[in-house]
């Protein structure tokens, strides 16, 4: 007979060293945002803010001065 008893402890070992792997990256991606960046954040924000202004419901001061809040 053959002595397989090192499979379970290095199958365990394998799972293990898997969900750690799982936890890293969940936490990287956690971290990163989800992929958005914070200039993709402000981007949309001065979109909006154009699109505003565009509509007129901001007047060019109020437009500039939160402009400038975004930078």
């Amino acid at each position: 007979m053959h002595d397989n008893g090192w499979i379970w402890p290095m199958g365990a070992m394998m799972i293990g060293w898997l969900i750690l792997a799982v936890i890293i990256v969940a936490a990287v991606w956690l971290a990163v945002g989800n992929g958005r960046r914070p200039a993709d954040r402000n981007d949309s924000a001065r979109r909006i803010l154009a699109e505003r202004y565009a509509r007129g419901e901001l007047d060019v001061e109020e437009y500039h001065r939160r402009l400038d809040a975004l930078r």
